[in-house]
């Protein structure tokens, strides 16, 4: 554990990390800093970053609302970290996506380095050739909004336990988010939007993985969509 918080807290990872959200762009938060304000002078404020993590000065700010209008005149809420959230859950991510890749379940295809929704399509269709032709399809609803805080950092701590890391993770999942009526904060639910969430979403139902496939079943977990093959 100490490894991979020195890893961590080491001035070249806040560099890789901020050069991956730079890569992705993405809009500002609710600071209004974008990505070309932080790049103005990056170098010392990637180290200042790095130093505030490390003294315990850094304190994540609320998430901005963004609301994304869909096809079928519904609406899909996004929740925008600052750039330099992104960039310190970044840090983290890429220190910790090599540990849970070798804990991960093969049944699981989302948010997964080289890894996709076509592969979870292969994998059905090679079960459907060996004879699996009964599906059970679910999708949790509203998945990503209702995944319990407490429960999460349970799962988390089989992975990961040091108290700093921790007290990190809860400050991004309950920090809030800003709506133009004001602050909204949440017992439950973790931001679509941050970095940090996907990684977070398949921590969650790795349980579920587990207990499934442990019983010989087939199963193909799409994030929150979940398919479960039988033979006739």
């Amino acid at each position: 554990m100490e490894g991979i918080i020195n890893e961590f807290l080491a001035l070249h990872n806040f560099q890789r990390a901020w050069e991956k959200v730079a890569e992705k762009r993405g809009c500002a938060g609710v600071d209004k800093e974008t990505i070309d304000i932080f790049a103005r002078n990056q170098a010392l404020n990637i180290y200042q970053l790095r130093d505030d993590v490390a003294n315990g000065s850094y304190e994540p700010l609320p998430c901005r609302q963004v609301i994304i209008p869909k096809k079928n005149g519904q609406s899909r809420e996004l929740k925008i970290p600052t750039v330099r959230d992104r960039i310190v859950q970044q840090a983290l991510l890429n220190v910790f996506y090599p540990v849970m890749e070798d804990i991960f379940s093969p049944a699981s295809f989302a948010y997964r380095p080289n890894l996709s929704y076509l592969n979870a399509v292969e994998r059905i269709a090679d079960l459907r050739d060996e004879g699996y032709t009964w599906v059970f399809d679910a999708d949790i609803a509203k998945f990503f909004d209702n995944i319990e805080h407490s429960r999460l950092l349970q799962q988390l701590r089989r992975h990961l336990d040091h108290p700093g890391i921790l007290c990190l993770i809860k400050s991004w999942i309950s920090v809030g988010v800003m709506t133009d009526e004001g602050l909204v904060l949440s017992q439950k639910g973790i931001p679509q939007g941050a970095v940090i969430s996907p990684i977070l979403a398949n921590i969650y139902l790795h349980e579920f993985d587990e207990i499934i496939t442990a019983k010989n079943l087939q199963l193909v977990r799409y994030a929150d969509d979940v398919r479960h093959l039988t033979r006739c």
